[in-house]
């Protein structure tokens, strides 16, 4: 068979496989999230940054960020912390608690996603507490360089505002947990900790809490694949051992509301 004929034939066989291909790699992007246009992102808190300062790189107010992550005093940010940022003045925020749970899951940009498993519910055992102190605790009393042990925190009304989703270091950088031991830390390596503010062995969990939790499990499960059975409370990590989040909190409840 001539040359020609055989370029011919490769290149035409080349072209009919490009719808194909592009096809692929729009199903494969819409699968794991990557189509999504980033209107915001996570950012870090330096050792040396002030609120302004990050919004001069966004170009966008201290005023919008302070509203977005429900500051109560804007000039006391703090190292480590991590704050949700929209990536210009143009920017559409989150309108709703789904929208919201979509923009915190995403990790910051040049951030590899860890590969997860499981998702974890805790409860803090007190009855008042916030991201912050807890990172405070695990730092200077727990002796922990990565500080807060868990991923996210759902505030009760304390320190917070009542459901609402404070991200942790750890998933911003996504990094293990260190909020469930078990053997060869295999659930600190492959589980999301999700922490709830409150003492459930003498108190329930706020409806805004459970909301703030639905909404947040539910678009890990979609982003990570994980399946229902495998969303559980710290006691089942390893029987015996603790009775983490509570007798007042209930994982088949929180199973049948995914």
């Amino acid at each position: 068979m001539p040359r020609r004929t055989l370029r011919k034939r490769f290149l035409g066989a080349v072209l009919a496989a490009v719808p194909v291909i592009a096809l692929i790699l729009v199903v494969y992007f819409a699968a794991t999230g990557r189509t999504e246009r980033a209107e915001t992102q996570l950012v870090v808190v330096a050792p040396c940054d002030t609120l302004s300062q990050i919004a001069r790189r966004f170009a966008i107010t201290p005023e919008t960020i302070a509203s977005l992550n429900r500051l109560a005093d804007p000039s006391r940010i703090y190292p480590d912390q991590v704050l949700l940022v929209p990536t210009g003045p143009e920017a559409r925020l989150p309108a709703s608690l789904k929208e919201r749970a979509a923009a915190i899951t995403h990790v910051p940009p040049g951030v590899r996603r860890r590969r997860w498993r499981y998702i974890v519910v805790h409860h803090s055992a007190a009855p008042s507490g916030s991201a912050r102190s807890m990172h405070d605790f695990h730092l200077s009393g727990r002796g922990w360089r990565n500080g807060l042990g868990y991923h996210f925190v759902i505030g009760n009304g304390s320190a917070t505002p009542d459901g609402f989703i404070e991200v942790g270091p750890r998933w911003a950088k996504q990094l293990h947990g260190a909020h469930a031991k078990s053997p060869r830390d295999r659930m600190n390596q492959t589980g999301i900790g999700i922490c709830l503010v409150g003492n459930f062995e003498h108190t329930q969990p706020t409806d805004e809490q459970m909301r703030a939790l639905v909404a947040l499990v539910r678009r890990l499960q979609r982003r990570y694949h994980i399946p229902a059975r495998n969303v559980i409370g710290h006691r089942d990590v390893v029987e015996g051992h603790t009775v983490c989040p509570g007798r007042n909190f209930s994982i088949e409840r929180l199973r049948k509301m995914l």
